[in-house]
């Protein structure tokens, strides 16, 4: 059920390393080719599916937004700290994994790890980009490293190595499909970038000397940095899963990996359930990479009705409410997608039951220009539309009384199957990475929207299949054993 693009892509880079030597790809000690794949589906995505309305920033914008940012940084003390501290564990966010719950920002997948294991005694140091505040916790904005990391690129160069560079180059010509960002000259640029950044963020590890350290969406902003810098230190990188996976994500699976693993790959991958583990297991050595399923992070105490946060956050849910509907329907904007399908969905939205409620969820991610985009949406009113609350409650809090989740093509999908609730994509790019839910019957694509309200109305009513709740301490106990195991693995390498 793949899409051309999404397909397409998959059944390249598996070619690809399979037959060409993109695993020997260096700069230095660093592998290129896990970061070189990521920006080659950027490259089929502007092909294939570009939002006209996402207007790339020029140089100049980029370069003063970069100087910019650092210097709001410094003028802010709500919660943000400027250097690093001695910690047990490290946890790097990718600044859009986050929840503004009660006015502060926190990680949905960091914060209830940090929680258990500073329970346990640890001591954490938060990291994030830092344009959101205030911060549930003392957190190191990572604006500033990101900065003295391109200050310092220059001083950290290293000769490429990309054996059989010109004959990818020249498949992928064959194939019809243009690779910038595979170019020599962009490759130096982002090889000089990312060995800066590892040298940048392996000062903040010396200074916290972690036994693990954390990340989610390894292969965004400082992730893969990360990676590396830990790599030279014989600490274990944790990747935290953050979106389904279902054996299709375009970072999670590989057909040629070098024998001493990839050193700008998480070493570690936490996945939400033993189906995407296994996934891993099937291209992970077991020792430089390897995965274990910890468990959701987020979603152990809103599976359990009897937990107390729990009770409290239905009993908010319900004032919020205000009351019974025929239907409660979750609206997931996201930061992509043309206007003209947001205005269709508030068109029906407004023509639609009244009885049905409808809580429309903007992405913690929005900015200005996705505001004009979901002009339309923002700006519906009615006894029937829930705004403020449904960015307002944690994600979960709503799932548990949805009757349908309705998005463009987001992982929210993968997060309600959890309570039963069915899902629909008004997007057929949807059916890429996230097929494998509809192959299981959890969700469905709508790209008619006159059929969008008939659709919901034909639905049963959600249904709550049992869920195995999930021991994040127990998982945690792993970590630390493993980590142990691969400290002594890097040392004998």
């Amino acid at each position: 059920m793949a899409t051309p693009f999404h397909a397409q892509y998959l059944a390249l880079v598996a070619e690809i390393e399979a037959r060409f030597a993109v695993s020997r790809w260096t700069s230095g000690d660093a592998h290129l080719w896990p970061l070189a794949r990521m920006d080659l589906y950027l490259d089929l995505y502007r092909q294939h599916v570009a939002d006209p309305e996402a207007g790339r920033p020029s140089q100049v914008a980029r370069g003063l937004r970069t100087l910019a940012q650092p210097l709001a940084t410094l003028g802010r003390r709500d919660n943000v700290i400027l250097r690093p501290h001695p910690a047990d564990i490290l946890f790097l966010g990718d600044g859009v994994s986050v929840e503004r719950i009660d006015g502060a920002w926190e990680d949905r997948y960091g914060e209830p790890l940090m929680a258990v294991l500073e329970g346990d005694g640890a001591r954490c140091l938060h990291l994030q980009p830092g344009r959101r505040t205030p911060w549930r916790r003392p957190t190191l904005a990572v604006d500033l490293i990101a900065s003295a990391a391109h200050a310092l690129a220059p001083l950290v160069r290293a000769p490429l190595d990309l054996p059989q560079h010109a004959e990818v180059v020249d498949f992928l010509a064959r194939q019809g499909v243009p690779a910038p960002s595979l170019r020599p000259e962009r490759l130096a640029r982002r090889a000089m970038g990312l060995r800066a950044r590892a040298q940048a963020l392996g000062l903040v590890l010396d200074i916290a000397r972690p036994r693990l350290a954390f990340t989610t969406t390894w292969y965004a902003g400082l992730g893969s940095a990360l990676a590396l810098a830990c790599r030279r230190r014989g600490i274990l990188s944790v990747d935290v899963q953050h979106c389904p996976q279902g054996g299709r994500h375009k970072a999670y699976g590989w057909a040629g990996v070098p024998a001493q693993g990839y050193t700008t790959l998480p070493a570690l991958f936490w996945t939400w359930d033993p189906a995407d583990a296994a996934h891993i297991s099937t291209w992970a050595d077991g020792h430089w990479h390897q995965a274990l399923a910890g468990g959701h992070p987020r979603l152990g105490p809103f599976l359990n009705d009897a937990d107390p946060r729990t009770r409290a956050w239905d009993e908010r849910f319900r004032q919020a409410a205000g009351g019974d509907a025929q239907r409660d329907i979750l609206v997931a904007l996201q930061t992509t997608g043309p206007s003209a399908i947001w205005d269709a969905v508030a068109d029906r939205i407004a023509a639609g039951p009244p009885e049905w409620r409808w809580w429309i969820r903007r992405h913690p991610a929005a900015g200005p220009a996705d505001n004009r985009r979901h002009a339309r949406l923002l700006a519906l009113r009615g006894p029937n539309i829930r705004m403020e609350p449904a960015s307002a409650l944690p994600l979960p809090a709503l799932l548990r009384h949805m009757d349908a989740v309705v998005s463009l093509a987001s992982g929210v999908a993968a997060e309600a199957v959890y309570f039963g609730v069915p899902a629909l994509f008004l997007s057929a790019d949807a059916t890429g990475p996230f097929g494998h839910l509809a192959e299981a019957g959890h969700a469905r694509v709508v790209t008619d929207l006159d059929t969008l309200i008939p659709t919901v109305a034909a639905l049963p009513k959600a249904s709550r299949r049992a869920a195995q709740i999930p021991n994040l301490a127990a998982g945690l106990r792993r970590l630390e054993a493993i980590a142990a195991s691969y400290r002594a693995l890097w040392a004998d390498a």
